[in-house]
């Protein structure tokens, strides 16, 4: 306490009534010489070796906002919260049945963002987690350590380029935003030899040998690869595992990072009437472009990649650029589905569909389909659309239909049948004027 109090006249001969005047003569006229006070008989009692026996102690509080001491003798009492952002330190004086202090403290906690909001599969995602050096004083074991896992449609990679991991090990950049490293920033995080999608970064060294840094924020950067298993509910969650004692730690809640990617569904049909029984086409092939202009062309090198889910077997497919394979062809039927084609792992955009051939006996479309896919505009990732020329598909699904005969319908939807029907009763028409003029001409 002599030392916290910063005071030429108290020395360790002084007296305790001559040490509780000056003590008490701190606050007269300034509040902030009484914080400063408080602070620094904090760090001297908790960095005191050995330390100051405490007159009580709370222990964990978890998520409780309230604790009473109860069996204090009057005096003067230093009371303290450790395990936050800062250590929060308060002088009280107990001469009452019940005196009450307030302590403001702000737990450790982390954000996670990534520079995606939707991908493709193939594409690589940059993940950023920001936190801020906690107040680890009188701590010498600290625990500070950020978890995060990824869902199966996504894989850790060391780099932007999406270079392989390997030995249970992934790259990390960590850095402050606006600050010098005291300490030497670990460069990798460990993967869990069972789950190579759990990945623990442990940064206590690091926090502890920053405290000339406390409060300042940083970063850790990493990345991870968008895999063939990628799904709308794409997602990572971090999480930050902290405490005075190793042994006896706190988790906070995940901070999650949501990077959905989307199928394309398409029912390719027969032509026909409205609410007549659907008969699926097999054996139709398209390509599926990012730009009209190239889908106008029908030009092969700017088509999207792809390759089957299973090999050789057609109808089911995947976002691949590492393949050569830009063509993919409809089944009869994808059990216990509403279509029969699907590729999947595409980012919100625009697309455009091209039928690069009809299946046998009917026309080829003869224009390139537009079709959009839209991001969720809330928290549900689910709510996300496509839709075809404009129009919002309910379930879905892409309607591509087919029809026989001469006619080339331009876009594979009902206006096709509709152009069809008009034309065979023009041709009608032109018959039966023809017929009659034959026989006035007899």
């Amino acid at each position: 306490m002599v030392a916290a109090l910063n005071n030429s006249a108290i020395t360790e001969s002084s007296t305790d009534e001559a040490i509780a005047d000056a003590v008490r003569n701190i606050g007269n006229n300034d509040s902030t010489e009484v914080q400063n006070f408080a602070n620094a008989f904090t760090t001297q009692a908790l960095t005191k070796n050995p330390k100051l026996d405490a007159t009580a102690n709370s222990g964990k509080l978890g998520d409780v906002t309230f604790y009473e001491f109860t069996g204090l003798d009057s005096g003067y009492y230093l009371v303290y919260v450790t395990g936050g952002k800062e250590i929060q330190s308060s002088l009280v004086t107990v001469d009452a049945d019940t005196t009450t202090v307030n302590l403001k403290s702000e737990t450790p906690s982390i954000n996670k963002t990534a520079d995606k909001t939707t991908v493709n599969i193939g594409d690589v995602v940059t993940y950023t987690v920001k936190g801020s050096i906690p107040d680890t004083t009188g701590y010498a074991e600290y625990a500070y350590k950020i978890h995060d896992e990824l869902t199966k449609g996504l894989d850790f990679v060391n780099n932007a380029t999406g270079t392989a991991c390997t030995d249970n090990k992934v790259a990390v950049k960590v850095a402050f935003t606006n600050a010098t490293d005291a300490g030497k920033a670990p460069t990798e995080a460990t993967l869990d030899a069972e789950n190579n999608r759990k990945m623990s970064l442990d940064l206590s060294a690091w926090i502890r040998a920053n405290q000339e840094n406390k409060g300042k924020e940083f970063t850790v950067i990493y990345y991870a690869k968008v895999n063939k298993d990628a799904e709308v509910t794409n997602n990572n969650k971090a999480s930050l595992e902290y405490g005075n004692n190793p042994n006896d730690t706190t988790t906070t809640t995940p901070s999650e990072a949501k990077t959905p990617t989307y199928p394309l569904d398409i029912l390719k049909k027969k032509a026909g009437i409205a609410g007549a029984t659907t008969e699926k086409l097999a054996g139709a092939k398209f390509k599926l472009y990012s730009n009209k202009t190239d889908a106008d062309k029908n030009d092969d090198t700017k088509a999207i990649k792809v390759s089957p889910v299973t090999t050789g077997v057609a109808g089911n497919y995947v976002v691949d650029p590492t393949s050569s394979t830009t063509e993919f062809e409809s089944v009869e039927n994808i059990e216990r589905k509403d279509y029969n084609l699907r590729v999947n792992g595409l980012a919100e955009g625009t697309y455009y569909l091209v039928e690069t051939k009809a299946p046998d006996g009917f026309n080829k479309l003869t224009a390139p389909v537009e079709i959009k896919i839209t991001k969720s505009t809330d928290t549900d990732v689910n709510k996300w659309t496509i839709s075809k020329a404009g129009t919002v598909e309910t379930d879905k699904i892409i309607d591509i239909e087919n029809s026989t005969g001469s006619l080339l319908p331009s876009t594979g939807g009902r206006g096709a049948i509709a152009f069809a029907v008009i034309a065979a009763l023009l041709v009608f028409g032109v018959a039966v004027s023809f017929i009659r003029d034959k026989r006035k001409e007899a």
